[in-house]
């Protein structure tokens, strides 16, 4: 998004007035809120639209269709929670001084952390979009790169550990990416099943020990 004049506001290769790209958020934080609340098969053009206090007619002048907004909107719900994730890693006393790679792969997952009073959107979009994307090929079409966007940031954060020296460049970093990206998938899908979530301070010390096995042996 670039500023043209001081006036105009280019997004997605069109420009716009700055007044409008307020409803734009509007209605991608209303279609996180609608699909969290119903799933996406039974969220609603219509009702995102009333959710955003803005007309249906506006929806459509941001995004194509229902699957465009979709994928807009998982894109918005994981890098709000990866933004809170890493305000919220970077506050805490007792992850200080750990390997820069796993407060990047703690950073990276949607969770129901200390600040979440219950499973957070971002959780309940990703669950949608990988149920979405198994049951609906046009959907997978859609949803399949912002997935695959977000495994290459796990990758990245492998490969960034192996140049440290921190991760053993004799392991498979794609292996590696979906093994922590599965993870806390798994752990949303026992939240949003009404398990209770463990303390999250209890990650420190498994993570501090698998940090270990996975470094380089002397």
């Amino acid at each position: 998004m670039t500023q043209i004049n001081g006036k105009i506001i280019q997004i997605d290769g069109r420009d716009r007035r700055p007044w409008a790209v307020i409803s734009r958020e509007k209605l991608l934080e209303a279609a996180v809120a609608e699909i969290a609340d119903r799933g996406y098969e039974n969220a609603r053009l219509v009702d995102i639209a009333a959710r955003a206090d803005l007309t249906v007619g506006s929806v459509y002048t941001w995004f194509k269709n229902k699957s465009d907004l979709f994928n807009a909107a998982l894109e918005y719900a994981i890098t709000t929670q990866q933004e809170r994730n890493q305000v919220q890693l970077e506050s805490e006393e007792t992850l200080k001084g750990q390997a820069h790679w796993i407060l990047m792969i703690g950073s990276l997952a949607p969770r129901h952390g200390a600040t979440d009073s219950g499973p957070t959107p971002a959780q309940k979009l990703l669950i949608e979009a990988l149920k979405a994307a198994w049951r609906d090929e046009d959907s997978r079409d859609v949803i399949m790169p912002q997935i695959a966007g977000l495994l290459a940031q796990y990758e990245n954060t492998i490969r960034q550990g192996m140049a440290e020296g921190s991760i053993s460049t004799d392991l498979d970093a794609q292996l590696l990416a979906r093994l922590f990206m599965a993870f806390p998938i798994g752990l949303s899908m026992l939240t949003l099943a009404g398990l209770p979530d463990p303390d999250p301070a209890s990650f420190i010390p498994f993570f501090q020990r698998f940090g270990e096995t996975l470094k380089p042996r002397v």
